[in-house]
């Protein structure tokens, strides 16, 4: 019996061992999922955070996109009166020019005379209203943005670059200009 004892305690052993051993297997493959299973939360988490960050950028662009689009519209609205009375105003400035004309022309009724001279004076008196100036006499220094020199002549009695004779007068309202003067430069 003590063989006995002696033969079934190494098959014991050798049953402990492979139930340790199965029972380590066992462990061994749920420490493995466990370990995929915290790699995939990871990844995922990485993911998430990368994915999050994308948007908040997107939405960030997004934002300024429309603030830039906001701000443009605004500008555009605020010129469009401005515009539109800058253009109307350049549209009738040959009316103007064509008053003065009219003036100048030798003409034998005074009454009639006195009707253009009215008109004239009500045109000019509603165009300074508007806020409108007339700019480019004869002896002022020639500028490049305020005239359009159409001829040029050289006389020492006058200074450098100086207008010389206006040929048609410019209008300015605030600081845009609606027709540049057309003169003769000197010099």
């Amino acid at each position: 019996m003590d063989q006995e004892k002696k033969t079934a305690a190494p098959e014991e052993e050798l049953m402990a061992e492979e139930t340790a051993e199965a029972a380590a297997e066992e462990k061994a493959p749920e420490d493995k999922k466990a370990k995929k299973k915290k790699s995939k939360e990871a990844e995922a988490l990485e993911q998430c955070e990368a994915e999050k960050k994308e948007l908040e950028d997107r939405y960030l662009r997004l934002m300024a996109e429309y603030d830039n689009y906001r701000r443009r519209t605004q500008k555009e609205r605020d010129n469009i009166y401005p515009d539109a009375v800058a253009d109307t105003l350049k549209e009738l400035l040959p009316l103007l020019d064509n008053l003065q004309r009219a003036l100048e022309t030798p003409c034998a009724d005074e009454s009639y005379i006195t009707g253009i001279r009215m008109i004239q004076t009500g045109f000019e008196e509603y165009l300074k209203r508007m806020g409108v100036e007339a700019f480019g006499k004869a002896g002022d220094p020639f500028d490049p943005n305020l005239h359009n020199a159409v001829m040029h002549i050289e006389d020492e009695s006058l200074g450098k670059n100086v207008v010389a004779q206006v040929f048609q007068s410019g209008y300015r309202r605030g600081d845009r200009i609606l027709r540049h003067a057309m003169v003769q430069q000197a010099n």
